[in-house]
């Protein structure tokens, strides 16, 4: 039978703190489910296509990405949200080639980093 100095312990170490999913992060500074999903892929496709990240440093680059959104003034992140939804996204039926493409994913990171 245990102690209750050695179930202290127990309990102690079974309880491990939780990270906070990218989802979580972006719906706790007030994004809504599709505004979450937009920043993600916008995320994921410039990291991969514009910033050549690989298998081995993706997760770690997302994440980093993701901590430097929720960092940024309320006002800044709406902002970057609205440009994501409206202007990174192409039309449906709307090609996009790669020159296209890398203007509008510069458009939304300057909409985010550029300080006003």
């Amino acid at each position: 039978m245990l102690t209750l100095e050695a179930s202290l312990r127990t309990v102690k170490l079974g309880l491990r703190l939780m990270k906070m999913t990218r989802l979580e992060k972006l719906q706790k500074i007030g994004l809504n489910p599709d505004e979450t999903a937009k920043v993600l892929i916008y995320s994921d496709q410039g990291l991969r296509w514009i910033k050549y990240t690989n298998q081995f440093n993706h997760q770690k680059e997302m994440d980093k990405f993701i901590d430097s959104v929720v960092s940024k003034p309320r006002k800044k992140i709406k902002e970057f949200v609205e440009f994501v939804k409206d202007k990174y996204f192409a039309p449906e039926g709307v090609e996009v080639d790669n020159e296209d493409f890398i203007r509008r994913w510069n458009g939304a990171y300057e909409v985010l980093n550029v300080q006003d």
